[in-house]
């Protein structure tokens, strides 16, 4: 007997440390729904939690989700600027901007073509709007100004992602390549001129040492500085090629987001969570938010949270 209670007691003492992580699930409205199909994740100023879903805007508060705004209407990207104003891009109904406590408002001059993929800033604070078609409109505080593919070298004028990296550079994702702004120059990077593996770019993020992040359709690259640096499963521990959504956590961790589940590389290694071998809602994970030590994963059945 004692030769069994020694073992057991290693197992029951080891145990904790395979279980540290702790996941959370977030649904808007039990079972299936269109609300939680999550497109983004954003959080105001008092912490609390914003998503934007195939449905509509909805916040959540004192424990309960409510919607912001009116209701079926699919929210494609949702973003809150340091003034703590909403913005919402919809897909098929431009964008959308609410003061803090105040009405939805449409902002007309923000979406040439009425339909939005992606709505983000630039380190002064300035608004970002990525057109299905009208190419990347930029909001000074002032006047919208529009960036076209036939002007600058901008990939093409479906802007697909934004992110802006640590020396104000600001970067698009089009469906013709990425193309990177800065001090007033116009680069385009795409398959004929570098190492990006497809020209088809979904995905982008700038992480606190300078790189940029680019998912794409068959993989991800890694721009530094001038060295490209290509991730795919084959070469590493990705689960998938397809990648929708990218994020730095609090740790420098790089947080991959695909069809098949989200994985996660800290420089050296990947570890993969999917809807089987976690407990992550759904493996088409659609945006990923980061925040403190947890890591918010909107998929197509809710929003997962992870916790270190």
């Amino acid at each position: 007997m004692k030769k069994l209670l020694l073992p057991l007691l290693l197992i029951l003492f080891i145990l904790p440390s395979f279980s540290a992580n702790k996941w959370t699930t977030y649904k808007i409205e039990e079972g299936y729904s269109p609300k939680n199909d999550i497109y983004s994740i954003c959080f105001d100023k008092q912490g609390n939690l914003w998503a934007g879903t195939n449905y509509g805007v909805y916040k959540k508060e004192a424990g309960k989700w409510t919607a912001q705004g009116v209701e079926n209407i699919y929210v494609q990207s949702l973003y809150i600027d340091y003034n703590g104003t909403k913005w919402a891009g919809l897909y098929g109904g431009g964008v959308y901007k609410s003061l803090a406590g105040g009405k939805w408002e449409n902002v007309k001059d923000a979406s040439p073509t009425n339909s939005v993929n992606v709505i983000s800033a630039d380190n002064k604070g300035n608004t970002w709007v990525g057109d299905c078609a009208g190419g990347a409109i930029n909001y000074d505080g002032k006047h919208w100004i529009s960036y076209k593919a036939d002007k600058v070298k901008l990939g093409d004028n479906s802007v697909t992602s934004i992110a802006c990296d640590t020396k104000d550079n600001m970067w698009f994702g089009t469906y013709h390549g990425v193309s990177k702004l800065g001090n007033g120059t116009w680069t385009l990077f795409n398959k004929e001129n570098s190492k990006l593996p497809v020209n088809d770019v979904y995905s982008l993020a700038a992480d606190s040492k300078g790189n940029i992040w680019i998912g794409t359709c068959n993989g991800l690259a890694k721009l530094s500085a001038n060295t490209w640096t290509i991730y795919n499963k084959e070469n590493s521990g990705l689960v998938d090629n397809l990648i929708l959504s990218l994020a730095e956590d609090s740790f420098g961790n790089i947080w991959v987001g695909t069809n098949k589940g989200v994985s996660v590389f800290d420089g050296s290694k990947w570890k993969t969570y999917t809807a089987e071998n976690s407990e992550l809602v759904h493996n088409r994970v659609q945006t990923i938010k980061a925040r403190s030590k947890k890591v918010y994963i909107g998929t197509t059945k809710g929003i997962s949270v992870f916790e270190k």
